[in-house]
């Protein structure tokens, strides 16, 4: 069903809200003799005058729910013409992949203190939508942007932005998936967060390129490097030393070009510092 507006005349927005209410109350009181209105999802197509925190107010919806049900990766990452998922209770998707089985219910149930009834198996994520629940502390952080730090410790400069830009070599407008950090040749570039080495060689534009696997299907990704320090397969800690600057591949100077991932999507890079 379409969600067509935000404003409180709107007779589809006046019935999320209140079963958005209605189920709150049941699944955080544990009201187990009581059964929830059965989940389902409204479709808003975000305007150019909407942002993340006035589509949450008006919907009922808080910072978890619409992050995870959209598998949102920071409140900057939505758009004019983005078509957002708007659940009539508030919850959170497991961040792993699992099974429907009665078993792993009764995990999901006992680790979230919630009656077993009231958990929903999605069968297209392939996991559970636990009501009434916020994300976990560690998920809350990659969402705020402080699971991430300034992989050149504030020793960059930072040259070209995430979005829209003219391509440097054919002057084409074109999408730029990261952020590119100007600094010296052989500048120390460390690892944004803790993490597995999924790539450390050579590849393409990147040049020589270094790509971490972190948790909740986020990456990172730290291009042109002058030299390469870690191997791959290798664990890492977060601001740990992994290669230095330089300028291979497909660059007009030195500077690190790093990239946020979830999901394979690629993110804006919010941690402190880029804007």
């Amino acid at each position: 069903m379409q969600l067509k507006s935000l404003d409180y005349s709107d007779k589809n927005l006046l019935r999320v809200r209140e079963e958005v209410k209605y189920n709150l109350r049941v699944s955080v009181s544990n009201l187990d003799q009581k059964n929830l209105v059965p989940l389902r999802f409204l479709v808003y197509k975000v305007g150019p005058k909407d942002n993340f925190f006035k589509i949450m107010a008006r919907t009922g919806m808080d910072l978890d729910t619409l992050s995870s049900v959209n598998q949102l990766s920071s409140p900057q990452d939505i758009y004019p013409g983005m078509e957002l998922l708007i659940p009539n209770m508030r919850g959170f998707y497991e961040s792993e992949q699992s099974s429907s089985d009665d078993s792993e219910r009764k995990k999901i149930s006992s680790r979230h203190k919630i009656p077993s009834k009231f958990l929903y198996y999605d069968d297209l994520r392939k996991t559970w939508f636990v009501p009434g629940r916020g994300l976990p502390k560690e998920e809350k952080n990659f969402f705020y942007g402080m699971a991430f730090s300034d992989p050149l410790a504030e020793e960059g400069r930072i040259s070209s932005r995430f979005g829209k830009r003219k391509d440097p070599f054919t002057k084409k407008d074109t999408f730029h998936g990261g952020i590119d950090l100007a600094a010296e040749k052989g500048t120390p570039v460390y690892a944004s967060a803790e993490g597995v080495v999924a790539f450390a060689d050579s590849k393409g534009g990147y040049g020589n390129l270094v790509v971490l696997k972190h948790l909740l299907g986020y990456e990172t990704r730290y291009g042109h490097l002058d030299r390469i320090l870690v191997p791959s397969g290798a664990k890492v800690k977060k601001g740990q030393l992994i290669g230095e600057v330089g300028k291979t591949g497909r660059a007009t100077g030195f500077h690190l070009h790093f990239e946020i991932l979830r999901n394979s999507q690629k993110q804006r890079p919010i941690f402190k510092g880029h804007v």
